[in-house]
């Protein structure tokens, strides 16, 4: 049975935009009935918080990675001294 009042046919699409622009009529923006504007303020301090979180992330996996492959960044390093030493005597 068909519902009366419905298309056949009707795409997702199309009915999210009639329920989109139906809301830009009414004066509602999308997200105002689930998120309250005091979500999106940032308090004192966040941001600071935030950076040393991302800086101790970071210094983190720096630390793990030198553990990790201490033996070859040596090794590197001191390929390095030798090509620099090395470069200035004649064969």
């Amino acid at each position: 049975m068909k519902a009366k009042g419905l298309r056949a046919g009707i795409s997702l699409s199309d009915l999210l935009l009639d329920i989109k622009l139906r809301a830009y009529a009414c004066g509602l923006h999308p997200l105002s009935l689930v998120l309250q504007p005091s979500f999106f303020r940032r308090r004192r301090g966040q941001t600071t918080v935030e950076y040393l979180l991302m800086l101790a992330v970071v210094a983190g996996m720096a630390a793990m990675m030198a553990v990790m492959f201490h033996k070859r960044i040596m090794g590197g390093i001191f390929t390095m001294i030798g090509l620099i030493i090395g470069a200035g005597t004649p064969k």
